[in-house]
C-alpha cells in the first residue's frame, strides 16, 4: 500500500465486486444482479496487467517468465488450497454422480479451463449452478487465459506507434463488444463464459491503462467521473432480473462505471482514506473471499439447503470470512514473500495432490460405498435418462430444433377421442404418466418444447415464439376434443402481457371446439430431491421446507384467474402431490417424484397424472364415458 503507484480506489472497487457477488448468491438484499461485480473484476484486471506491461516494456525489464512467476504467485496458492479443500468437502457431503462431477471440474481448474467446462455442459436440464462447487472458478478461467494470451499481444500492440497502439486495442474492444452483443441473443452460453465476448471487458481496461481516453487534471472533474461511476456500479448491482440478456448490452452499465472510477482517480485526502480503510481491507481480501463464498454456500446447501434466514446467511458469511482470511494470512501473503523456489515447490505439491484426488474420484465413481445400496439407488437418480420418458427430440423439442421436428407420430389421431398435450419440459413430464392413466380409448397427442410456456409472450425465442403462433391452427386441424395445457409456470405469467396470451390462447383452443385443462406447476424443491431424500438418511435434515414458495404463488394466481373461464378445467397439482404442505417426495416402488429440482421420473409422472385423471372434471368425465 506504501507503492506511488497503489490506488486505494481500485481496492474499493475490489471490494464492491467481491460483496456484490456474495451478496448476490447469498440472497442479500439489495444486490439482486450483484453479478455484475465479475464484471467490474475484468475491468480492473485489463487496467493493473496492461499498467504493469506497458511500465516493464517502458523500463527494458520486461520478462515473460517474472510475468507468469507473479500471475503464479498471486492466483495460484489460494486456489489450489481453496481446491483441495472443496474435493475433500464434496467427497463427504456430496452424492456419488455429484462428486465426480466435482473432480471434473477440478481437473477443468488444474487445466485452466473451468470455463470451457461449463460452457460445455450448458443445456436445459444441466445441473443446478448451487450443486457446482467450482461452479465460480469461470471467471479464474477467463482471467488465466487472459494471462496466457495477453502478453505477447501486449508486446506486439506496444511496439506500434501511439495512433496503432489505441486503434488495435479499441478494434478489439469493438468485436469483442460487438461479438458479446450478437452471442448474448443467439448463444447466451457462450457470451457468459467464454473468452472472446469477455475480452472487451479487459480491453476497456486496457485503453484506459495506456491512457486513451487522456486523465482528468481538473479535481473537480475527476471527483465528478468517480461519483457518477460509483452511482452507475450501485444501479447496475440492482437493475437487471433474471431474465436479462447478460453480459450483452447490459454488462455496460457496471463496465463503465468501473471505467469512470478508475480514470477519475481523484486525490484523497487522510479523512477519506481512513473511512474508505474498511473496503479497502475487503478489497485486499477479495480473491480470498471470492474464492471461499461459493464452495461453503455450495456444500452448505447439499446438505441443509439454500440460507433462508438472517442466522443462516450469517452463519455462511461467518465461515466464508474466517475462511478467506485464513487463506490471505496463511497462504497468500507467505507465497507472495517465500522465495521462487518455495513457492513453486508447494505449488507442485499441492496441485499434484489435487490432481491424484479427483483422478481417485473419478476412478472410484465417487465412492458408492459410502452409501447404503437403498441410499445409492436414490444417488443414481441425478444420472436420471429421460431422454426416452420425455420423447426427447421428436415430441419433446429443445434448441435448436424448430416445430418442423415433431415427428408425425406424435400428431398421430386414434380411432377414438383424442387429447393434446402442449407445453414446455413440465408438460412433456407428465407424457409418460397420460398415455397410462387415461382410457386406453384415448390417444395423447404431445407437443411440447423445452424452455416454452404455451402462450405467445413478450421475450420468447423466435422458435418457441413460431411453435405457439402454429399451435391454434394445429387444433383446429387436429380437433382434439381436450388439449392440457402444463408449464413450469412462473412469476411472469402474473405479468399483464403473460396473463393476456394465457387468456387469448384458451380462447382460441375452445373456440376451435376443444375443452381445456390447465395443469398447474408441480412441486420444486431447494435442490434435486435425490440429493434431499438422502441428506434427510444421512445428516437427518427435515424434508418438510424444501420446497421453493413460488410455484405456491402462481398456483394461487392462475386457480383465481381461470376460475369462471368457460369451457376450461383447472388442475392444481400442488393440491394433489403437496396436501397440507406436505409433498409427496416418492413413487410406492421407492423412486424419488423428480429427478432434479423439479421434473417428475417415470414413476413420478404416473403417479402424478393418475392424481390429474381423477380430479380434473373433464378428464375424468371422458375417462367415465370411455367405460
Amino acid at each position: 500500500m506504501s507503492s506511488p503507484d497503489y490506488r486505494p480506489d481500485i481496492d474499493c472497487l475490489r471490494a464492491f465486486a467481491v460483496l456484490s457477488v456474495i451478496a448476490f448468491h447469498y440472497d442479500i438484499p439489495p444486490f439482486r444482479s450483484g453479478y455484475v461485480g465479475v464484471d467490474v473484476f475484468f475491468v480492473i484486471s485489463g487496467f493493473l496487467i496492461t499498467r504493469i506491461i506497458r511500465d516493464e516494456v517502458s523500463d527494458g525489464t520486461f520478462s515473460f517468465a517474472a510475468f507468469y512467476r507473479r500471475r503464479a504467485r498471486r492466483i495460484l496458492p489460494a486456489s489450489f488450497a481453496m481446491l483441495c479443500a472443496t474435493l475433500l468437502g464434496a467427497s463427504i457431503i456430496q452424492l456419488p454422480p455429484e462428486t465426480v462431477s466435482t473432480a471434473q471440474q477440478a481437473l477443468a481448474v488444474l487445466a485452466f479451463a473451468s470455463n470451457i467446462l461449463f460452457w460445455l455442459q450448458q443445456g436445459y436440464f444441466d445441473a443446478a449452478a448451487i450443486t457446482k462447487p467450482l461452479l465460480h472458478t469461470w471467471s479464474l478461467g477467463v482471467e488465466e487465459q487472459y494471462y496466457l494470451l495477453f502478453p505477447a499481444l501486449a508486446l506486439a500492440v506496444f511496439r506500434q506507434r501511439r495512433a496503432l497502439m489505441l486503434a488495435s486495442l479499441g478494434a478489439i474492444c469493438a468485436v469483442s463488444f460487438l461479438l458479446c452483443v450478437i452471442q448474448t441473443r443467439t448463444q447466451p452460453a457462450t457470451a457468459f463464459y467464454l473468452l472472446p465476448a469477455r475480452a472487451w471487458q479487459l480491453a476497456l481496461g486496457a485503453l484506459l491503462a495506456v491512457e486513451a481516453v487522456p486523465a482528468l487534471r481538473n479535481q473537480r472533474l475527476r471527483i465528478a467521473a468517480t461519483t457518477l461511476g460509483w452511482i452507475a456500479l450501485g444501479i447496475s448491482a440492482n437493475i437487471y432480473s433474471p431474465r436479462t440478456p447478460y453480459p450483452g448490452i447490459a454488462a455496460l452499465l457496471p463496465c463503465l462505471g468501473t471505467a469512470a472510477v478508475i480514470w477519475g482517480n481523484p486525490s484523497l485526502n487522510r479523512t477519506v482514506l481512513t473511512l474508505a480503510r474498511p473496503m479497502i481491507a475487503v478489497g485486499l481480501w477479495s480473491y480470498s473471499l471470492y474464492l471461499w463464498h461459493w464452495p461453503v454456500v455450495s456444500l452448505t446447501t447439499a446438505v441443509w439447503g439454500p440460507p433462508s434466514s438472517a442466522m443462516d446467511k450469517l452463519a455462511l458469511l461467518g465461515a466464508c470470512t474466517s475462511l478467506a482470511l485464513a487463506s490471505f494470512y496463511l497462504i497468500e501473503q507467505p507465497a507472495r514473500r517465500a522465495t521462487w523456489p518455495v513457492t513453486a515447490r508447494a505449488l507442485a505439491a499441492t496441485g499434484a495432490v489435487a490432481l491424484a484426488v479427483s483422478a481417485v474420484m473419478i476412478v472410484w465413481s465417487g465412492f458408492p460405498a459410502r452409501l447404503s445400496p437403498q441410499q445409492q439407488a436414490i444417488a443414481d437418480y441425478l444420472n436420471y435418462d429421460h431422454s426416452r420418458v420425455y420423447e426427447d427430440g421428436t415430441c419433446f423439442l429443445s434448441s435448436p430444433q424448430t416445430f418442423t421436428a415433431l415427428q408425425p407420430a406424435c400428431l398421430a389421431k386414434g380411432p377414438g377421442r383424442n387429447i393434446l398435450l402442449w407445453g414446455d419440459s413440465h408438460a412433456a413430464h407428465l407424457a409418460h404418466g397420460l398415455v397410462r392413466a387415461l382410457p386406453p380409448q384415448s390417444t395423447l397427442l404431445r407437443v411440447t418444447m423445452a424452455g416454452c410456456v404455451p402462450y405467445v409472450e413478450p421475450g420468447q425465442s423466435t422458435a418457441c415464439a413460431d411453435f405457439n403462433g402454429r399451435l391454434p391452427g394445429l387444433v383446429r386441424d387436429l380437433a382434439p376434443e381436450i388439449v392440457i395445457l402444463s408449464a413450469n409456470w412462473s412469476r411472469t405469467v402474473m405479468g399483464p402481457a403473460a396473463r393476456a396470451g394465457l387468456l387469448a390462447t384458451i380462447g382460441a383452443l375452445t373456440a376451435a371446439g376443444s375443452r381445456v385443462v390447465v395443469v398447474g406447476p408441480s412441486p420444486q424443491f431447494d435442490r434435486p430431491l435425490p440429493s434431499l431424500l438422502i441428506a434427510t438418511a444421512r445428516f437427518g435434515v427435515r424434508t418438510d421446507g424444501h420446497m421453493v414458495e413460488l410455484p405456491r404463488e402462481t398456483d394461487d394466481f392462475l386457480q383465481a384467474l381461470l376460475k369462471d373461464v368457460p369451457q376450461t378445467d383447472y388442475v392444481s397439482l400442488l393440491t394433489l402431490l403437496c396436501p397440507g404442505h406436505h409433498c409427496v417426495l416418492q413413487a410406492d416402488d421407492g423412486a424419488p417424484l423428480a429427478w432434479d429440482e423439479g421434473h417428475f421420473t417415470a414413476q413420478g409422472s404416473e403417479l402424478a397424472a393418475a392424481r390429474i385423471v381423477a380430479a380434473s372434471q373433464v378428464l375424468s368425465a371422458a375417462a367415465r364415458r370411455s367405460d
